[in-house]
């Protein structure tokens, strides 16, 4: 009995972000999307892609043939059952070439990739065999869950949910494929699908503070020579599924809709809808965030020194000092390009450091960031009440002063510390177009407005909401104050959030012409 031939299938790209993150060569590559996005289906084809890349080996009829395995992980198999395979198979059907359901369940099937004149009915002239073998970690380690594979590439779905050393794991079993020559193998992957994570968790850290765990310079210079030109690791973020360019909409039900209806179903977690919905890294355990304005993909972008501009150094003084370099452009929009944190490893605790060695710190970031900047380009501001602060244990004054001497420039007053005006530059700066940028390399701050910098939990033992909610101190808090003493900085900028008119100057000539005269 003949098969029914296989109906094709037209799958439509998610978006730009997906397709970047489909044609991405990093070693490691993720995408973080919302529910919905076409992030997993995403992930999937790219293991196709992957596949495809491969070089092959001609035969006398002309016939490139490639070969390659991909590996797809999971925590558990039904998870793989409900939700990764139902992405796969429509992609790729059950009935097409040979699925195994016998754990760890694998797929293999035929790809013509070109055929002869590029014409539908052509002779076939290169192929790709591929499989894919779908494994769960279920109560294994990951050296038992990954044992023996050698693959092209492996597909982490949620990869937030997983163990922590999976990925480091993964390094070590990818482009090891033994049906092929070496030589044959072309850019290996490890390919990671998730939602967006809470900001301590070990993705998060990995693919946005592209933390590689206290890898040494030396090891840094042997992956890079490995790669060959490739990146290291690379992060494809997707908007929120209420924004405005949200991805994928054409292929759920209802369109934007569903949506709608996501956060009508969930809107008493709002968590939830951080994270799932508007593709937000808060953290759930805690309170909301205080910059609610703040949304990564539209804040987060690479920025450059504009020389002709001045510079305004915000500092949070003390034993967990901080400190926040920024910009005002021609618009009086704010560009954040640097910070200093003393942050312990691991990126949990803060390090206590003395005015002396912070003021050095920050000093050699200026050296680094703003090469031959002036003196007089730059403006140094802190905390006001540090200026009268003599009488106070800490002596905040000694400190500046010891700071100041450090640094080798001017500590000015900033020009308030009023917690409502501070919060307000940054609310107003973020919530304008285009208003507010922050250079990914300010990891720390970065991790402060996706909800570091918190709000105390608002509910007291009755179930009450408190009328004033406090900021809870944090290790974000320090650096969080450094931008909001600079934010303040700059023209008409207090006038404008207390809604004051702006002060017109008369312009006065002195001269003997007769301006009115004929």
């Amino acid at each position: 009995m003949m098969q029914a031939p296989i109906k094709p299938r037209r799958l439509v790209s998610p978006g730009p972000i997906a397709d970047g993150f489909m044609r991405s060569r990093a070693f490691i590559c993720g995408i973080i999307g919302p529910v919905g996005s076409g992030k997993t289906m995403a992930a999937l084809q790219k293991g196709i892609r992957v596949g495809a890349m491969q070089r092959g080996i001609r035969d006398d009829r002309g016939v490139t043939w490639r070969k390659a395995r991909i590996g797809v992980i999971r925590e558990s198999y039904p998870s793989l059952q409900s939700t990764t395979l139902k992405s796969w198979f429509n992609i790729v059907p059950e009935s097409e070439g040979n699925f195994s359901w016998k754990a760890p369940y694998t797929h293999s099937f035929r790809k013509v990739l070109r055929r002869e004149g590029n014409v539908r009915g052509g002779r076939p002239i290169d192929i790709l065999d591929i499989e894919f073998e779908f494994r769960a970690i279920g109560d294994q380690s990951v050296e038992e869950a990954c044992r023996g594979w050698e693959v092209n590439a492996v597909i982490v779905d949620e990869a937030d949910l997983q163990p922590e050393d999976l990925v480091s794991f993964l390094t070590g079993r990818i482009g090891r494929f033994s049906d092929l020559d070496p030589a044959l193998v072309v850019d290996p992957q490890i390919i990671l699908s998730l939602n967006m994570p809470d900001i301590d968790n070990h993705v998060y850290r990995l693919l946005l503070d592209r933390d590689l765990d206290g890898l040494s310079e030396e090891d840094a210079a042997d992956l890079a020579e490995a790669l060959n030109g490739r990146e290291l690791i690379e992060a494809f973020v997707q908007p929120g599924g209420r924004a405005h360019n949200a991805e994928n909409l054409h292929n759920l039900p209802g369109g934007r809709g569903y949506y709608v209806l996501q956060v009508a179903s969930n809107k008493h977690k709002p968590g939830y809808v951080d994270r799932m919905v508007d593709n937000k890294p808060v953290p759930l355990q805690h309170g909301q965030p205080v910059n609610a304005g703040f949304a990564y993909t539209e804040h987060v972008r690479s920025l450059e020194w504009d020389r002709r501009r001045k510079l305004i150094l915000g500092v949070d003084q003390g034993l967990f000092a901080a400190a926040v370099a920024l910009q005002r452009d021609e618009l009086n929009q704010m560009r954040t390009l640097a910070e200093v944190v003393n942050i312990a490893k691991g990126g949990k605790s803060l390090l206590k450091v003395g005015p002396t060695a912070f003021g050095k710190r920050v000093k050699q970031m200026l050296a680094d960031k703003f090469p031959d900047i002036e003196p007089h380009q730059i403006r140094v501001v802190a905390d006001p009440a540090a200026f009268a602060a003599s009488d106070r244990e800490d002596n905040e004054q000694d400190w500046l002063l010891a700071f100041q001497k450090a640094l080798g420039l001017k500590v000015h007053r900033a020009k308030s510390n009023r917690q409502g005006l501070r919060n307000e530059a940054i609310w107003q700066a973020q919530d304008r177009r285009d208003g507010y940028a922050v250079d990914p390399g300010c990891k720390h701050l970065i991790k402060a407005h996706v909800g570091g910098y918190r709000y105390q939990k608002a509910e007291i033992g009755t179930g009450e909401t408190r009328g004033h909610l406090e900021i809870q101190n944090t290790i974000y808090t320090h650096v969080a104050d450094a931008e909001q003493y600079a934010a303040l900085e700059g023209e008409h900028v207090i006038s404008d959030i207390r809604g004051k008119p702006r002060r017109k100057t008369s312009v006065r000539i002195d001269g003997d012409y007769n301006e009115l005269g004929g």
